[in-house]
């Protein structure tokens, strides 16, 4: 089972990387880690992530997370709080 579930992971993976872009992989691994929603409808991600921890997860750089995640800020999607990162609403497909 331990086997089978890793060689799914890599599927997953390798398959993200070929056909989701840096803000689909950013979005899909902020919702996968997303608790559910609270009384004011914002989910929290429960782990703490650096920019870099998420860049090293999706395959991209630092700065290109840190870019996206400001533009998310400012439209009012995301927002950091004391290292979590809360999503406010639902975020968009595109970007």
């Amino acid at each position: 089972a331990r086997v089978i579930r890793r060689a799914r992971m890599a599927t997953t993976n390798a398959r993200n990387m070929a056909l989701l872009d840096v803000y689909g992989r950013v979005v899909q691994l902020l919702e996968s880690l997303a608790e559910p929603a609270q009384a004011d409808g914002a989910r929290v991600v429960g782990e703490r992530l650096t920019h870099g921890d998420i860049a090293a997860r999706v395959g991209c750089s630092r700065e290109m997370v840190s870019r996206l995640l400001k533009d998310l800020e400012r439209g009012g999607y995301v927002e950091a709080q004391r290292g979590t990162i809360v999503i406010r609403r639902a975020l968009p497909a595109r970007w």
